[in-house]
């Protein structure tokens, strides 16, 4: 062994990855979840809907890793289009995607491991999640398990959402998890198009209300380890603005530059 190195070192993280997956994977094939029913018909009223840039100015992709990230984009789009949440029911980004494997379509794409870029099957198809996040959040879904981000990886250039509107999956341990409050279902509309992936939540009735998320407040802040960005997300009824509830406390280590007049200094 090399003076220095760990045994988990010495092994490839692509290895050590697929060695963490292959029981949820068996389980996959063996004893499959119960995956949400989908209707492919459109729904005739729109909740909420968004879209994102499959390119962003700010990335360092190369031209191999961006394509593979497209692909995995329009492939959790495809397994997550036309999904039906009904009343009660329960979704989870693991139970509906499955494990990203190359034989159901996915390719090596961006990863974040530890702080630090890396390759791995179905990398990049957390753009998808973070706008079925978003349409969660805007549909009045309630929110049951969601993770952050390890890193702030592009600046505010054509961000119109606060930071911390996203969520990320790692299979099998990090899900998205949602449930339906409402009485009646929601469906899932997911595309890619003209560079671009498109979300809705629609439902078989027009909606009585609508839900708004605000950014409480926010800062960078440097330490010693690093500049980091926070910010505190409520999220409230437009009929009742002053019944809130916090849907997420973010914090993130910043892969940017950012101006030394926004920052604030602490000593930890």
């Amino acid at each position: 062994m090399l003076p220095g190195r760990t045994l988990k070192q010495l092994v490839p993280i692509g290895a050590r990855i697929r060695a963490r997956r292959a029981p949820a994977v068996l389980r996959h094939y063996l004893t499959p979840t119960r995956r949400l029913q989908q209707d492919l018909r459109p729904w005739p009223h729109v909740w909420c809907r968004r879209s994102s840039p499959l390119r962003r100015p700010g990335t360092t992709y190369d031209e191999e890793l961006q394509h593979a990230k497209e692909t995995n984009v329009r492939r959790a789009a495809e397994l997550l289009e036309g999904t039906v949440i009904t009343p009660g029911d329960e979704f989870s980004w693991h139970a509906q995607v499955g494990p990203p494997l190359r034989i159901r379509g996915f390719a090596k794409g961006p990863e974040l491991h530890a702080g630090r870029m890396s390759r791995g099957t179905g990398g990049g198809a957390c753009q998808v999640a973070n706008l079925v996040f978003w349409l969660a959040l805007h549909s009045g879904l309630a929110i049951l398990e969601r993770h952050r981000h390890a890193l702030d990886l592009f600046p505010d250039s054509e961000r119109t959402v606060p930071f911390g509107c996203g969520a990320t999956v790692f299979h099998p341990t990090r899900d998205l998890r949602l449930s339906n409050p409402h009485a009646a279902a929601v469906r899932l509309h997911l595309r890619v198009a003209d560079g671009r992936l498109f979300g809705a939540m629609t439902t078989q009735h027009a909606p009585t209300h609508e839900w708004r998320v605000e950014e409480v407040w926010h800062r960078f802040v440097e330490r010693q380890d690093g500049i980091w960005r926070e910010n505190r997300l409520d999220r409230f009824r437009t009929d009742q603005p002053n019944r809130r509830e916090i849907v997420a406390i973010n914090q993130a280590r910043v892969a940017y530059a950012v101006p030394p007049e926004a920052l604030t200094r602490e000593d930890r």
